[in-house]
């Protein structure tokens, strides 16, 4: 289950990402925001997450969770999305079809501080997924021509044409997003 990996290092996006655990008990996309007060905080990384245009999916300010959409790039082929943090990351989009989901986690003990006087922390996941698009019959003559077949389950039902494979988190992009929100000022 991702998440619940008990390594310290495993292959992460790209050629040149891992995804690590901090030694110093730590999350990589954890944020701190001292002497603000949790729906300013809450609001900010709305904005934060509209700055790099992803669309929110799930509002909860009463658990304390922001999710969105998940999000498409090509990599290279798009310079004014910032979701790719190395040049691999890039490279990686362009050639393989992915897509980012946020998810972003205030502590709940920080929901109930209205006049801002203490300490708002929470934690961001990025989580990249690989779409699938099986049965893709391409012409050679124009790839415009190409067709798809379609695949029936056992109540012959048509099957969906595309599905999504969770390959990794995004730690990278996730410390950014978390810095973006820790940058919070009034």
């Amino acid at each position: 289950m991702l998440g619940c990996q008990t390594t310290t290092q495993r292959q992460g996006v790209g050629t040149d990402t891992h995804v690590n655990s901090e030694q110093d008990g730590t999350e990589l996309g954890s944020f701190a925001v001292e002497g603000v007060s949790y729906v300013d905080v809450f609001e900010h990384a709305r904005e934060v997450l509209a700055s790099y245009r992803f669309g929110v999916n799930r509002v909860d300010g009463a658990r304390g969770v922001l999710t969105t959409f998940p999000k498409r790039t090509v990599g290279i082929a798009s310079p004014w999305d910032q979701e790719q943090v190395t040049i691999g990351q890039e490279w990686e989009d362009f050639a393989n079809q992915q897509e980012r989901v946020i998810r972003i986690e205030f502590d709940q003990g920080d929901t109930t501080d209205i006049d801002g006087d203490g300490m708002v922390r929470g934690r961001v996941e990025v989580i990249v997924s690989r779409v699938h698009r099986p049965h893709w019959r391409i012409e050679a003559e124009s790839v415009r021509l190409s067709t798809h077949a379609r695949s029936r389950d056992e109540l012959g039902r048509v099957e969906a044409g595309e599905f999504r494979e969770v390959i990794g988190r995004d730690d990278a992009f996730a410390r950014k997003i978390a810095q973006a929100i820790e940058n919070h000022r009034d």
